[in-house]
């Protein structure tokens, strides 16, 4: 697909570029020499001879183990995991066909070994209320397994936990309870003037929200009083009322009641959110200077690893211009400033991206962290339209069709994937149509504000797992070769990085982007918005992800 809003004599090359959000994820290198690795391309003609299903995340019983007491011997109770199809296959255990389970299915693979209190299998009991899988999410009882696992310290749990109580699902919206939550998954204490910072700058923002809500609700209640008191007024100076007459004023008055109630609510959770802000520790004041690479000390970033994906040579889509572009310069860059063992992708199909995740899933390890870039076409889709049966987003590799989603790549495979990985912090940056599909939690507390990065705010970023994803225009399609070699939030992501001398969060690496993508767009008249996102359902538990340039 194509997007032309204007046709400048230098043959700006204004292309509409549909990839879907960049869900990759771990990559796949498989040498630790700090090098830009091509991948060989196989024949993807032979592809639908292979079983791509092989890499979808399933509900997996694997057999009991035998166990010994004195001189018996006896079966222990299967043992519920979470897999891929191939290794469920192949440790003998038994899945539901086909590569998504069904809620009841899921459900009983998971709920006896939750029940007997094991805090993984309560915690995926709540992500299987939380999405439903074929019937509606019921969220009071997904909250009511995120506490139980999150009372035992589970992080991921205390994440969705405080995500739920930050948007009203299944709880009373409550935003102490939010920060308390999140606090704990991150690992700060009650009074770390690090977090209080941090949570200080968002709660005063959603503060400032809520107080304009609260105008907005009760400028609404004053003109629905006056409508109610004038139309009592010409009513009872009339002997001929009508039936009309009493439905209009009993409309009104359950309007009237109804914005009554929005205001008590909003006064409410203003208040408490005004409490709990008052109960923050005070956090320094002082500026802090950026933090270069020397002054980091004694602290382990771990290792880095990035997969580069470009494709442009689409068999059925429409041909991309810059994908190759800014797939090559950006894991140059990667791999020569900031240390990352780069595997670079181009023109994939459907089976050589899902191995490759796969090999990636099983190579890293909790001190790695994975930066997944992604530049060709996407989709979204509605129910009903060509599949409804599967998920909303999808990444399209090279052999993707027009007319069936078979060779599609659904966001929620490479969620499942990257939930899997053991990698510390995961990063997907898609320069994309509808990238930001691959989440959709606004959860502003997930978030960090603009708190300067400090040696305890690495140590605290460090400390849990996190999974953003970074995407070129949010649900919205982007552009693909606008001027010179590459796309506008490619040239954007590219200049911030090879300019940047400090160790940048996720966050600060979104903000510089998005200004630079703004200036950009502005001189050729389109508008492109970048969105960070954290990515709950892929193990998102609060965390950061850091680049550290090379002194």
């Amino acid at each position: 697909m194509k997007n032309r809003p204007f046709e400048p004599a230098d043959r700006v090359g204004l292309w509409l570029r549909c990839l879907l959000p960049a869900l990759l994820l771990p990559l796949l290198v498989t040498a630790c020499a700090a090098q830009v690795r091509p991948v060989e391309q196989g024949v993807v003609e032979t592809e639908g001879f292979e079983d791509f299903d092989d890499f979808y995340v399933v509900d997996c019983l694997l057999p009991g183990e035998v166990r010994r007491m004195g001189r018996s011997m006896y079966l222990s109770p299967r043992i519920p995991s979470r897999t891929t199809a191939l290794d469920c296959r192949i440790r003998g255990g038994e899945y539901v066909a086909y590569h998504r389970a069904d809620y009841r299915s899921a459900l009983n693979v998971w709920l006896g070994r939750a029940r007997e209190g094991n805090a993984e299998a309560q915690h995926i009991v709540g992500e299987i209320y939380e999405k439903g899988l074929g019937t509606e999410p019921n969220f009071e009882e997904a909250a009511s397994w995120y506490r139980k696992a999150a009372e035992q310290g589970f992080s991921r749990s205390m994440v969705n936990l405080a995500y739920f109580y930050e948007q009203g699902f299944g709880v009373e919206q409550d935003m102490a309870a939010a920060l308390n939550w999140y606090r704990r998954a991150s690992g700060a204490s009650e009074d770390d003037l690090v977090f209080a910072s941090a949570a200080r700058e968002q709660m005063q923002a959603l503060e400032a929200e809520l107080a304009d809500t609260l105008e907005r609700a009760q400028r609404e209640r004053r003109v629905l009083q006056q409508q109610v008191e004038s139309l009592r007024s010409q009513l009872a100076a009339r002997d001929d009322q009508t039936t009309s007459d009493q439905e209009t004023i009993a409309t009104l008055e359950r309007l009237l009641a109804d914005a009554s109630e929005r205001v008590d609510n909003t006064e409410g959770r203003l208040l408490r959110l005004r409490g709990s802000v008052a109960e923050l520790p005070e956090a320094q004041r002082d500026e802090l200077p950026a933090i270069s690479p020397a002054r980091v000390g004694d602290i382990e970033f771990g290792r880095y690893y990035a997969l580069i994906v470009g494709l442009e040579s689409y068999h059925y889509w429409e041909q991309l211009e810059s994908p190759h572009q800014d797939a090559r310069r950006l894991g140059e860059l990667l791999n020569t400033r900031y240390g990352f063992d780069v595997t670079l992708v181009l023109d994939a199909s459907k089976n050589q991206l899902m191995a490759a995740i796969d090999d990636l899933r099983k190579k890293v390890t909790p001190d790695d962290n994975v930066l997944i870039y992604f530049a060709g076409h996407g989709q979204l889709l509605r129910p009903g339209e060509i599949d409804e049966n599967r998920g909303f987003g999808y990444w399209l590799p090279v052999n993707a069709e027009l007319s069936g989603t078979t060779y599609w790549i659904p966001n929620s495979a490479v969620s499942e994937l990257m939930a899997l990985a053991q990698a510390r912090s995961v990063l997907v940056v898609a320069d994309s149509c509808y990238g930001g599909a691959m989440s959709t939690d606004p959860g502003s507390m997930l978030v960090g504000g603009n708190t300067a990065v400090s040696e305890g705010l690495i140590q605290l970023g460090l400390s849990r797992q996190a999974r953003f994803v970074l995407s070129s225009g949010g649900l919205a399609p982007v552009f693909d070769r606008v001027s010179g070699e590459h796309s506008v939030f490619a040239r954007a992501l590219i200049d911030v990085l090879e300019a940047n001398n400090a160790v940048l969060r996720e966050q600060d690496l979104y903000r510089q982007v998005t200004n630079r993508v703004a200036d950009l767009a502005a001189p050729l008249g389109i508008e492109q918005t970048p969105e960070l996102r954290p990515i709950r359902q892929a193990g998102h538990a609060a965390g950061s992800f850091f680049f550290v340039p090379r002194s």
